[in-house]
């Protein structure tokens, strides 16, 4: 078993050598969620993961499928390509056509985009950005147009869907709206267009304008293959999801990605009046994520999930896709590490993609080393001065019956400027030699 350390249990490590250097992450993530302490926002004690694992084992009961490691959960068999694709971010590509949106979402992530100001005057030339990324990927099997609102700039949309049908006519075209201006028309062209799927960013704070676009969404159903929702749970607002759920079965849409609520770094004072807290440990291993959309509000996961369940307990035909923030971080570190030609001490995770070693300190280092030569593994690195060897993963099998604790080194190839890019510590967590397996990592 592989734990987490944090201040709650880092006095569990009793070799000063090893809790200095667990304690050098402690400290970093420390100073991270202190940013959200000097915002005024809160921080919530519990990590829920108790009722996690509660409700988790009654979605699987129900016959939801459990994807990326608990990262995903699916009801049904429907699911878009796309959101196979983003587990590992191969083959796919999402274009901001513009940051200009007819609406002023309090939540909304691209406030967090750090060109906000400027991209809500422009308008991205797709198709030279499709181009880019086509030749770079050598090919993109799925696609997307989002904003802001790209709804607002339809012959745009229009011309990039039918360049990249002429491309590849196969390649799979999805848009993101919020669904106030399409329209029955807008739809048609669209559909005529070629494009294969549209979501809906539905919102709740407006019954009006959420009656329109509901009535826009039932008209989407009969013009796109794949009409679908995709929208965050509010941990105070579950019922009114359940009953937007029960709306969805109505229309008959082809499905509904459900999504962490995330807080985007601006609009505090609503955060805070709303009550909300940021959760107590929003990233499991801190990293400098590109993804823009912010970090979770605490109980939204909850809400997120006891939403699954609802659905799966009406046994609605539509596809049910919980999307955690965790999930969407994968790809990044996909991204990095799959180009790295690892050496006989390092691990390439099948969980996180993290590259991953393992570490013994002090005397420990020293017996760890006796041991390692003794088996004829070649493959580690000693630091005599430092007192610390790193060595491979799978090693830790040949320690049993020794009384120690192991680090867990995570390493991702992090790019440094001028396109270099070198091998960096994130984080150091603990296993012990008894109950370790390679199937944790």
């Amino acid at each position: 078993m592989i734990k987490t350390v944090t201040s709650d249990n880092i006095q569990d490590i009793k070799n000063a050598r090893f809790r200095k250097d667990a304690g050098h992450y402690i400290k970093m993530y420390e100073d991270f969620m202190d940013n959200f302490r000097g915002f005024g926002l809160p921080i919530a004690e519990s990590d829920y993961s108790a009722e996690r694992s509660e409700i988790l084992e009654a979605l699987v009961t129900l016959g939801v499928k459990v994807r990326n490691h608990g990262r995903s959960l699916l009801w049904g068999d429907k699911i878009s390509g796309a959101c196979i694709d983003c587990h590992k971010g191969e083959h796919t590509n999402t274009f901001i056509l513009t940051l200009k949106c007819n609406r002023d979402c309090f939540f909304c992530a691209n406030k967090n985009q750090f060109d906000y100001a400027e991209g809500k005057t422009r308008v991205n030339n797709i198709i030279e950005l499709y181009e880019k990324s086509r030749k770079k990927t050598g090919g993109l099997h799925t696609v997307a147009i989002t904003g802001g609102e790209p709804l607002l700039y339809l012959d745009k949309c229009l011309e990039f869907i039918r360049y990249v049908k002429s491309k590849v006519k196969q390649t799979n075209i999805r848009i993101y709206t919020n669904g106030d201006l399409a329209t029955e028309e807008v739809l048609s062209k669209l559909a005529k267009a070629g494009l294969d799927e549209i979501r809906f960013g539905l919102k709740l704070d407006d019954e009006e304008k959420l009656q329109k676009a509901l009535s826009h969404l039932s008209s989407a159903v009969n013009h796109i293959p794949r009409a679908m929702v995709e929208m965050p749970v509010e941990p105070d607002k579950l019922d009114a999801m359940k009953h937007l759920a029960d709306r969805f079965e109505e229309i008959r849409i082809f499905g509904i990605n459900i999504l962490e609520f995330l807080f985007p770094w601006v609009h505090i004072d609503e955060f805070k009046e709303s009550g909300y807290k940021i959760t107590k440990r929003p990233y499991k291993i801190l990293y400098d994520y590109t993804y823009a959309g912010g970090v979770p509000i605490a109980e939204s996961e909850i809400s997120a999930l006891k939403l699954l369940k609802y659905i799966a307990e009406k046994n609605y035909s539509y596809g049910a896709h919980y999307c955690s923030l965790e999930n969407k971080l994968t790809a990044q570190i996909w991204q990095h590490n799959s180009r790295v030609k690892l050496t006989g001490m390092e691990y390439l995770s099948g969980k996180d993609f993290f590259i991953k070693m393992a570490k013994a300190y002090g005397e420990d280092a020293a017996k760890v080393r006796e041991i390692l030569n003794r088996n004829g593994v070649r493959h580690y690195n000693y630091n005599a001065p430092d007192g610390v060897i790193s060595f491979p993963i799978a090693e830790i099998s040949s320690l049993k019956g020794e009384d120690m604790l192991i680090g867990i080194s995570s390493v991702i190839l992090d790019p440094i400027g001028n396109g270099k890019f070198c091998l960096r510590e994130v984080a150091v967590d603990m296993t012990d030699t008894e109950s370790f397996s390679l199937e944790d990592i």
